[in-house]
């Protein structure tokens, strides 16, 4: 008998079947380029972005119009609110007020200067003289065109590029660094 129990097959463990775990794989691999797709697109967007307002900066111009050349005085600088879209990498916002600019109307030129100080981001106004523009917050003083007379302004008054389209004026807004001497866009 001892014979017959050694003549027996052994047990050889199996390995239980597997389920098919195909589909599941490919919902996760789905999932997973979804994902990635969800975060490496608005990453790519920002770090390739122009900069602008909006995301422009240094890049392609952005138009934005002002108002009627025919409402502009000769001579007699007005400040314009700049309302547009603020783009960033995820989201786009409409109709916000994306800063001011000083418009001084030139004959059939206009002349457009950032209202942001170079020094601090303060709000320039217009002088009492109505002749130069001043920034409240650290007595930096600019002449009519826009250049640095006094205070600790890093620079001069930032310009803009303007112009004259179907009797609208429109600038291309920018944002620049602040308490920089050199002027680069934000």
């Amino acid at each position: 008998m001892a014979d017959a129990k050694e003549n027996k097959p052994a047990l050889v463990p199996t390995k239980p079947a597997e389920p098919h775990h195909g589909a599941l794989q490919l919902l996760v691999t789905i999932g997973s380029l979804a994902y990635a797709d969800l975060v490496t697109v608005p990453t790519l967007r920002f770090a390739t972005s122009t900069g602008t307002p909006g995301g422009s900066g240094g890049g392609r111009a952005r138009w934005i119009r002002l108002g009627r050349l025919a409402d502009l005085p000769a001579g007699e600088p007005r400040r314009f609110q700049v309302v547009g879209d603020e783009r960033d990498a995820f989201t786009i916002t409409r109709d916000q007020t994306l800063g001011s600019v000083w418009l001084l109307r030139e004959g059939d030129k206009v002349r457009a200067l950032s209202a942001t100080c170079p020094h601090l981001g303060c709000s320039i106004d217009l002088g009492p003289d109505k002749k130069s523009f001043g920034c409240p917050c650290h007595t930096s003083h600019f002449a009519i065109g826009g250049k640095a007379e006094s205070g600790p302004s890093p620079r001069d008054m930032d310009p803009l590029e303007a112009r004259v389209v179907d009797g609208y004026v429109e600038v291309d807004f920018r944002r620049f660094r602040i308490g920089v001497a050199e002027r680069k866009e934000a």
